[in-house]
């Protein structure tokens, strides 16, 4: 009898051993997934060879204590240095995109180096990496802004 309660003990405690490394290791759910069929053996074992009722309430209490894991895990110091706390805000100085090509959008320029579809045009006496629409553009030719979207700038040949 007692070596009975002590396997099922094992199943349990190693099953929530291995949740707990899941926690903390790259296994993409395998260990997990272990875990939990263990704690499923754990209480199956529990309801067969004792009563059912023991069964259902070791099943209940292991979810419980799997629940009550899952809701106070994130508000351990553990699960705080986990995930990311900062955010990048404008007011520290981050930008996701240059907003300073906007000012090109309609202007003309020249070619510096072959477009084929990317290269470089000089506008308003700045080089700037564009892009065309599909078509090649030899070097020397003209080009007008069509559109800008963050660091991508479109031309096409006039």
């Amino acid at each position: 009898m007692l070596f009975i309660w002590f396997k099922i003990l094992t199943f349990l405690v190693l099953g929530f051993t291995l949740l707990l490394i899941e926690l903390f290791t790259p296994t993409f759910g395998v260990v997990g997934l272990s875990g939990i069929i263990l704690i499923i053996a754990g209480c199956y074992l529990t309801a067969t060879l004792h009563s059912a009722v023991a069964g259902i309430i070791l099943s209940l209490m292991s979810l419980v204590m799997i629940i009550a894991a899952i809701k106070l895990f994130p508000k351990t110091r553990i699960a705080k240095n986990l995930k990311l706390s900062k955010s990048q805000d404008k007011t520290e100085g981050y930008h996701s995109a240059d907003d300073s090509l906007k000012g090109f959008l309609g202007k003309e320029g020249t070619v510096v180096t072959t477009l084929r579809p990317s290269g470089t045009a000089l506008i308003d006496g700045k080089k700037v990496d564009v892009i065309t629409e599909g078509v090649f553009v030899p070097e020397g030719g003209k080009i007008k802004v069509t559109l800008v979207e963050g660091s991508r700038v479109v031309v096409k040949q006039i």
